[in-house]
Parts: C-alpha cells; structure tokens; sequence
C-alpha cells in the first residue's frame, strides 16, 4: 500500500487502481458491490452533497449502522473536503439534531429504520436530510419485503429538505450542479470527528485528518507483511463505522488493500458464523463478548473456521478462557491461529496488537509500524521498563486535537525528548523486549490507604479464574473508607461459594492486600455498552461511589 498526502477517498482509489472495475469490495445480505458500482455510487452522492453546500470547512451527519449507503456516504462525503461527523445510530432525536445544529452540519444522512424517533427533534432541522435504508442494497428478491415490512417508518420524516438515498444515486433526485472542480484535499485536512469519552472520561468530540486513517492502513497492513489481498479476502464488519477500529481497520484499511469488506448491520453470533460460511471472510476483528458469543453459539467450527487467516480483539479485556476456547476450536479445524488481542484508542487510532510471529501472552503486543509507546510519571518524566506508570504514545495516527476545546487539547499533548506524545488516560508498563501491558483506566484508580488499586488489574486475575465468566471492580463505602467491590458473572454450572474462594484465592496469591474484594456478588448478567464491553460506568454508579473517591 502506498500512503499519499490525500484525502482518504483519493487514497482508496489509487491503491486500487489496478483492480479490475468487478473487484468485490462490499457484501451485503448476499449481494455484492463491484470496484466500479462503488465508485459511481459515491460520486453521484458527492455530486449531491456539494451542490447542497458540503466541502471544506463544512461537517456533514453520519448517523448509520453497517449498511453499504454508510461507506458510500463517508467516501462521498470525503470527496467534497467535507468532515464526516459520525455520530452514533442509537442516539436519541434530540442528541441527533443537537449534533446537526450546535455543529453547523450542512446535511445529514440518516437511517430510515430510525426516522420515527427522530421526527419530533427534526421539525426545526433546517439542512438536507438523507434518508438510508437497511433496504437500499439488498438482493432484489429480498428488498420488496423489506420495504413492506417498514413501509411506516419510510413516511416518519417528510418535508422538502428530506431527500432518500436510494432516489440521489438512481438520479431522482435533484442535483445542482456547481460547474467547479472538486478542491485539493490533503493529509493533514480533517476527514474524521469522532464522539468519544476522551482521555480523561469527558465527552469529547475528537478530530481526525485524512493521514492519521492513510497512515493506519499502512500500517495495519504491515502486520501481514505488507502483501496485497484481493477480494477472495475479507473482513467481517461487526464494529461500527463510527468506532476507530471498525472505520480505520474493518473498513479503510480492508478496501485499500482491495480486500471485500463483509457487513453485518447488527451483531448475532449465528449470523457472524454463518457470513464466515458463505462470505469471503477470512478476517475478523471484534472485542471479547462478540467471539465468546460466536464460542458459545456452536457454529464456530467447521472448514470454513480452517479459511481464517487473521483474528483480532481489542475495546476490552480478552480473558483466558476466551482465548483458550479460540484456540481449541481453531485447532481442531486444522487451523490453530490465536485471538490475538491489541489495544488502540479514538485518540491515536489502533497502536499495536499481538501477532503470530510476536506474541507474549498477557501483553496487548507489540506497537504498529511507525509508532512509539512510552511509561511515563505524572509530571511527564519516562519511567524505566516494567515499570508502571502513564501509558503514552506517538505515531503518525495521532488525533489533531478536540473539537472547540483548545484547553482539553493543550492537556491531551506533551513533548519529551523532542517527540510529541498524546496521553491516553491509561496505566501500564512495557517490558525489556518492548511488549506492552495494559494495566488500567487511570480514572479507574482505587485509593485504598493512600494506594493505588487498579480495577482491571483485579479483574484480569478474576477472569483468568476457572468457573468466570465475566466479571467487575467497582469501589464502594466501607466506613467511610473506599474498599474494593467485585461483582461476578459465573459461567453455567459453577458453584458459586466454591467458585468466590478460588477467587480470592488467586487475589491473594497474585497481588496485594489492599486489592482483596470487600464485598464479592455474584450475578445472572452484567451490563454491557453497546459494543460489549462491561458497563463499569453503570455499575459504579450503583456501587453508590465513585471509583476516584
């Protein structure tokens, strides 16, 4: 793959250039989208969206699941110079129109699947608004039903400034036409805002150029020594457009490679094994609740497992018995590839990941081409290897900064040693052969008599533990003290008062004193956030303190 100092739809098209137009580069519900069909899609939106005032220094909405019009429009989008404001589909009409007004979008484009909720909040929304459907790129014998079945909600949003995908790209739609050339986007104009939590656990709205995404397909693409793919290959998109991983790995880094990207719009473990039947999938990249899902299910198995090439896990912690179970089902398809697990944030993209050839266990990896991991101490001063401390990076993948927020963005930077370095909020220390660990969420820290307690360091010992399936630290009162509360979901079967004594057996055995739970409760189910991570949030909050306290 060669970078260039482009926008990110230009860097797609050059390094597939020498495709031929047939070049399979989405699959969808069993139909295909062609190199050609793709790009003429995406210009005839982008044509569109300029003559409705999108290019640079404007911001238009993106507000849809893994659907093909969600692709389409981000590269249609990035054509104009417009940034793509990915926002997430889930969010209520008022946060959608709040998204739309306070940050001045010229248009949105929005699921139709989800326009009902929206209607209320967009009686003021004054720019254009594109309507996408689930519908819009099934197979011809599917789309009619489809469509049927959500003939209602089609009709929740109307008015003059609605306008649906479907009718821009078969030219139904109006479209006028500027008459100018497309402007010169480069590397360094931003393509991407991302909402996100910050490094600091503050909402914040991150800012992405065009080269930090050109940068990680470069790369990503290293880590399987730079070879191209074509469209035998795949990747099974399960993490979300709006998601770093799933825009900047499953979806960028997979196309410009030539690969086939293969979209599943809403998780379910039985259909992810199925698509890895009769897709071209031979990559997937997930967090841990989605594999141990496709685990449980019992399809996992089977010559199609024995076609997989590459799998990776990142957004949470990979507990043991994941990774065993992986293995033995791989194995025993003749195929013994790991889950290899990896670490990355909105801030800096995806940053290092185990591989076959480098692979420590308990470690997120090694760092990516191109980018460096630092321990440092509160006042910015590196810290000496194994030693832990704040987990810090440098790479071309790096964010440029937070949107409207000058202050959190002066904060987010440091120089040292003449390199800029982003702080990623996390704790962790790097081992002497450069592997790096991640050890908690700095906001996270427990203070229990004056020490730190890291909640996921507790938790990575609880998971390894035979018997767990899940589990969570959340700090809690005792005597007006902070003392340590694990919450723990056990796996089918387990003896739940043998099981708490194993636990905090190995508690006791692998780290200190102060981390021993004061309260151990056991649960049916934990919450989980949209991607599958443990909700720690929700049950702080009901841990009734919060785990800075």
């Amino acid at each position: 793959m060669q970078y260039s100092d482009k926008s990110m739809y230009r860097h797609f098209a050059d390094n597939t250039a020498h495709l031929p137009g047939t070049n399979k580069c989405i699959s969808y519900y069993g139909r295909t989208l062609s190199r050609r069909e793709f790009f003429e899609h995406c210009d005839i939106l982008a044509d569109y969206l300029r003559g409705v005032g999108a290019g640079k220094g404007r911001n238009v909405v993106l507000c849809l699941p893994n659907v093909p019009d969600a692709i389409v429009a981000f590269y249609a989008i990035n054509k104009t110079g417009a940034v793509v404001n990915a926002v997430h589909p889930l969010v209520t009409g008022q946060a959608l129109s709040g998204f739309i007004k306070d940050m001045n979008a010229c248009a949105a484009v929005v699921f139709e699947e989800f326009c009902p909720k929206y209607a209320d909040s967009f009686k003021d929304v004054d720019v254009p608004v594109i309507t996408a459907s689930a519908a819009d790129y099934l197979p011809a014998a599917l789309k009619p039903f489809y469509k049927l079945a959500n003939a209602d909600k089609r009709k929740a949003l109307s008015g003059k400034n609605v306008v649906r995908f479907e009718d821009i790209i078969k030219g139904k739609a109006a479209c006028k036409k500027t008459g100018e050339p497309y402007p010169e986007i480069k590397g360094a104009d931003i393509a991407v805002y991302m909402h996100s939590g910050g490094t600091t656990g503050d909402s914040k709205t991150v800012m992405l150029d065009n080269s930090a995404f050109n940068c990680l397909a470069e790369n990503a693409l290293a880590l399987i020594g730079g070879k191209p793919v074509d469209d035998r290959d795949g990747m099974l998109m399960v993490l979300p457009i709006f998601h770093t991983f799933g825009l900047g790995i499953c979806m960028h880094t997979t196309i410009c490679a030539g690969g086939q990207v293969v979209l599943m719009p809403k998780f379910d473990p039985k259909r992810a094994c199925k698509l890895l039947k009769s897709t071209s999938a031979t990559f997937i990249s997930g967090v841990p609740n989605m594999f141990a899902k496709m685990l449980d299910s019992g399809l996992f198995k089977g010559k199609y497992v024995k076609r997989l090439k590459h799998c990776y896990c990142g957004g949470d912690k990979l507990s043991n018995s994941v990774k065993e179970r992986f293995y033995e089902a791989t194995k025993a398809a003749g195929n013994p590839i790991r889950l290899n697990e990896g670490y990355g944030l909105t801030e800096a993209g995806i940053c290092c990941v185990n591989t076959p050839e480098n692979y420590r266990e308990g470690s997120i990896g090694k760092p990516f081409k191109n980018t460096r991991f630092g321990i440092f101490d509160d006042e910015d001063k590196p810290l000496p290897c194994d030693t832990v401390g704040n987990l810090c990076i440098s790479s071309n993948t790096m964010m440029t900064g937070y949107y409207g927020d000058e202050e959190a963005t002066k904060n987010a930077f440091f120089f040292e040693g003449g390199v800029k370095w982003v702080r990623t909020g996390d704790i962790g220390r790097i081992d002497k052969d450069g592997f790096v660990y991640f050890v908690d969420r700095k906001k996270r820290v427990i203070k229990i008599a004056g020490n730190n307690v890291f909640p996921q360091e507790i938790e990575n010992v609880v998971n390894r533990t035979e018997g767990v399936k899940r589990s969570c630290v959340v700090a809690m009162p005792s005597n007006g003290k902070p003392a340590v509360k694990l919450i723990v979901q056990p796996a089918e079967g387990a003896d739940e008062k043998d099981l708490e004594k194993r636990i905090v057996a190995e508690i006791k055995a692998q780290l200190l004193k102060y981390a021993l739970p004061k309260v151990v409760e056991f649960r049916d189910k934990l919450p989980l956030t949209q991607i599958g991570k443990v909700d720690y949030r929700k049950l702080e909050e009901e841990g009734g303190q919060n785990a800075q306290d």
